[in-house]
């Protein structure tokens, strides 16, 4: 997984979301046919995990943090099958 430490925080924080984020891609590729409920243990199990490592050691900001939502809402949009344009609810979708 690795975990970059030093004073540009920013470096580590952009590239645990563009792992996640290629991590989400290849579930959605690779297991498109399968159940929501495979795809989403996958996505507890590998891409949420990736993303979270070594995050004890951020200090976010509110922009990070909406960046991380952003990450994690559009995996969870794609595999419910909804786009943007649908307007449905975070909360909706996370239920």
């Amino acid at each position: 997984m690795g975990c970059e430490l030093g004073l540009d925080r920013e470096l580590d924080f952009d590239k645990k979301i563009n792992r996640f984020q290629s991590i989400c891609s290849t579930i959605r590729k690779h297991l498109k046919k399968t159940r929501t409920d495979t795809q989403m243990k996958f996505y507890k199990v590998v891409a949420r995990l990736t993303l979270l490592y070594g995050s004890e050691t951020w200090v976010t900001t509110k922009q990070d943090m909406a960046g991380l939502e952003a990450a994690e809402m559009d995996f969870l949009r794609s595999v419910m099958g909804y786009t943007r344009l649908d307007k449905i609810r975070s909360k909706v979708i996370r239920k």
